[in-house]
């Protein structure tokens, strides 16, 4: 009976009670993504008022998938959803040992995963904390992370998915931006993000940085090396696009000796 119950709620949240649209993309799409720990977790979500609904897909990857939905007051969400059984789980094992952050590191990739939800939801409140503009974090249950909905009636575009439209001014506006958040992370908040490129940027009344799964504090034994990615990723990138960058190496040594 439990079980039924949970997939009457995850018909709900899917809107197939009312659409009955079994074959949609969006039923396939979750219908793989959704296992028991999953499903038991929306449903849970959707009994607090936290998702009443998704609607699209967002993206998809190897990790995880991002949904766009609502909330159960109307509200536009982004709910992403972590698989709890994934080829990536020496990386992301890896990242979560050098993290002094973090305690005891269960040893299945169910629950692995539940701790790298919880420390996305974490880097988000402190990357806010720090005046860096992110999606607002609202909620997180196991592998299940529900954000703030960037965008309008459709979801922000990625800079990468608009740079054709961008003049030179643009870039060089967007290079300060993120050069800015990469100091201001390191300098004020011991924190870098570790992913930081022009597929994380969203552009919506300004730039929103996403995706901070792979954020860490400077305690952190491979900080030097994210940030330091996170420099080239972006002094290359806008190198491109014909912006006057800094000095990869100049500018790291400018950050570590501060």
């Amino acid at each position: 009976m439990r079980e039924e119950a949970i997939e009457r709620e995850i018909e709900a949240v899917l809107g197939l009670t009312k659409r009955r649209e079994r074959d949609s993309e969006l039923y396939k799409i979750t219908n793989e993504v959704f296992d028991r720990t999953t499903k038991e977790t929306i449903a849970y979500l959707h009994r607090k008022g936290k998702i009443e609904e998704l609607y699209g897909t967002i993206s998809t990857g190897k990790e995880a998938n991002v949904f766009a939905g609502v909330d159960s007051a109307g509200n536009k969400i982004v709910v992403k959803i972590y698989r709890t059984y994934t080829t990536e789980f020496r990386r992301i094992w890896e990242y979560l040992a050098a993290d002094p952050r973090i305690g005891y590191l269960p040893k299945d990739m169910r629950r692995l995963t539940f701790v790298w939800t919880r420390r996305e939801f974490k880097n988000l409140q402190r990357a806010i904390k720090y005046a860096v503009r992110v999606p607002d974090p609202i909620i997180f249950r196991n592998n299940v992370l529900v954000m703030e909905f960037i965008g309008d009636e459709v979801p922000a575009p990625r800079l990468k998915d608009v740079e054709r439209m961008l003049e030179k001014r643009d870039f060089e506006e967007l290079y300060d931006f993120t050069i800015g958040v990469i100091e201001r992370l390191w300098r004020r908040g011991d924190m870098v993000h570790g992913d930081l490129s022009e597929y994380n940027i969203l552009l919506h009344d300004g730039p929103v940085v996403i995706d901070w799964s792979q954020a860490t504090v400077k305690r952190n034994r491979m900080s030097v090396e994210l940030l330091k990615r996170d420099l080239k990723n972006v002094i290359t990138y806008f190198g491109r696009k014909g912006v006057d960058v800094d000095d990869l190496n100049e500018k790291l040594r400018e950050l570590l000796e501060r």
